[in-house]
C-alpha cells in the first residue's frame, strides 16, 4: 500500500502546484458503520444510505472501507481523491478556499486520474454545480 500512495502523491504533486514532499498519512480500513460513526454519522440508516466509502479526517488518516481492492483502479481513484484532500490540509488550502472548491478540486484530479488509467469520468455535472454554489456568497 506504501508504494500506491507514493505513486499516487506523485501524480497529485505532478499535476498539481502542492507541495507533496510531506509525512505519508495514516490509511485505515475499516467497516463502513466505523466509518461513518467517526465521520459523525449517528444512525445506522443514514450510514447506510451515505455510501460512505472513504474520507480523510484531516488527523493525517484516510478511512477505507473494507472492500477497498488496491489492485482496482477504480478504488485507486478513490485513495487518490482522499489523498488530494490530505495534500490539501497539509499545503493548507482549508485556511485559504472554501471547501466546497476543494471537493470540486479533488473530484476533478479524480476523473482526470481515471480517464488516464482508462476509466470514465465518475463526477456528474450536478454534482461539480452544487459543490461550486456551495461557495457562491
Amino acid at each position: 500500500m506504501r508504494d500506491l500512495i507514493v505513486a499516487l502523491m506523485a501524480w497529485i504533486g505532478g499535476n498539481t502546484g502542492y507541495n507533496v514532499d510531506v509525512q505519508l498519512p495514516n490509511v485505515v480500513m475499516t467497516a463502513r458503520h466505523n466509518m461513518c460513526a467517526i465521520y459523525g454519522i449517528d444512525r445506522m440508516s443514514a450510514c447506510d444510505g451515505s455510501g460512505l466509502k472513504g474520507f480523510y479526517d484531516k488527523n493525517v488518516t484516510i478511512y477505507l472501507g473494507l472492500d477497498f481492492d488496491k489492485d482496482d483502479e477504480a478504488d485507486r481513484a478513490r485513495l487518490l481523491h482522499e489523498l488530494v484532500h490530505y495534500v490539501q490540509w497539509a499545503n493548507k488550502q482549508n485556511i485559504q478556499v472554501c471547501l466546497g472548491d476543494l471537493e470540486l478540486e479533488a473530484y476533478d484530479l479524480q476523473d482526470r486520474w481515471r480517464m488516464e488509467v482508462g476509466l470514465t469520468a465518475s463526477t456528474g455535472e450536478f454534482k461539480r454545480i452544487l459543490l461550486a454554489a456551495s461557495c457562491d456568497a
